[in-house]
């Protein structure tokens, strides 16, 4: 990212996140609670730095702050604006390729894309907790859970069908490009069609597998047309301090992730959605993922119809 580039995209993406009182009050308050009088931290892909300053400001003697884009530069001054330039050692590297020459007491880190892993998160935290962490050290986030449901969204569900209502112009291959990528939206809860899902449950602490797999069943409880599958995360900072992205709970700047339904299925009450997402990293060392789904419905709708006509 050069520095025309972080002023014309980085900004948006950093006032978003910096602007997410949500996020920005539970961090806070998990690293003064786990950062103490002398401690050393890793902060993985720092960003603009605050996280770093924090850590200090709450205590730690060296902060490894490490972001291998060029808004690493902008954290430098940042860090000398405040007074903390001295304590925290900024390393422009993939965490994955960064070598440290101590390890730390508390590893910190804000890799959550809108469906908490979609940043190749697990990949990343797992090495850096292999890596960097001491034994007994800690980690901020400890847990990821992981939500889905079937939604009705026709206004979200238009910025993929606008690709099929082009006049003049066929434009079928955008719409089969982007009918099979997710998008970042704050869907209606009123459009949630099943009970939420927990797909997954991750402890950072433990054994994690860099490639997330899950299949649920979601039974429909009530009629509507399912535009998409709404994917969401609640993440333990600490214990006692969670944030969580559902769309009933007050809006992040994560919102949701929405895996359309390339062509809309209309359900009724008892119908089934078979669904099964892998999530993976795109390549080695990427911060990028490939979120993967399939899904099959049945339409209890087509048989009620049929039972009609048998009738008359």
């Amino acid at each position: 990212m050069n520095s025309q580039n972080l002023a014309q995209v980085g900004y948006e993406n950093y006032y978003q996140m910096l602007s997410d009182t949500i996020r920005m009050d539970a961090y806070r308050e998990a690293i003064f609670k786990h950062v103490k009088q002398g401690d050393t931290v890793v902060d993985l892909g720092c960003g603009t730095g605050l996280l770093s300053i924090w850590a200090i400001k709450a205590g730690a003697k060296k902060v490894y702050a490490i972001e291998k884009t060029d808004a690493i530069n902008l954290a430098k001054e940042i860090a000398f604006a405040n007074g903390c330039h001295e304590q925290i050692e900024f390393i422009q590297e993939s965490s994955l390729k960064a070598q440290l020459p101590e390890k730390v007491d508390v590893l910190v880190s804000e890799t959550l894309g809108s469906f908490g892993i979609d940043e190749n998160t697990l990949a990343f935290t797992r090495d850096a907790r292999d890596r960097f962490l001491k034994h007994g050290g800690v980690m901020i986030p400890e847990r990821i859970a992981l939500y889905i449901a079937p939604v009705e969204d026709k206004s979200v569900y238009h910025k993929l069908d606008f690709w099929r209502q082009i006049p003049e112009v066929n434009f079928t291959p955008a719409f089969d490009l982007f009918s099979s990528k997710i998008m970042i939206e704050a869907v209606n809860p009123s459009g949630i069609l099943a009970e939420a899902s927990k797909i997954g449950d991750i402890d950072l602490y433990g054994d994690i597998d860099p490639t997330f797999l899950a299949r649920v069943y979601m039974q429909i409880n009530k009629p509507g047309t399912i535009h998409g599958v709404a994917g969401w995360f609640t993440v333990t900072l600490c214990k006692g301090i969670e944030i969580s992205t559902a769309p009933t709970a007050p809006k992040t700047h994560w919102k949701q992730a929405f895996m359309p339904i390339k062509d809309a299925i209309d359900v009724i009450k008892n119908d089934v959605l078979d669904w099964t997402v892998c999530v993976r990293e795109k390549e080695p060392g990427s911060d990028d993922t490939q979120i993967l789904y399939e899904y099959r419905c049945t339409q209890l709708i087509n048989e009620v119809e049929l039972l009609k006509q048998t009738k008359q």
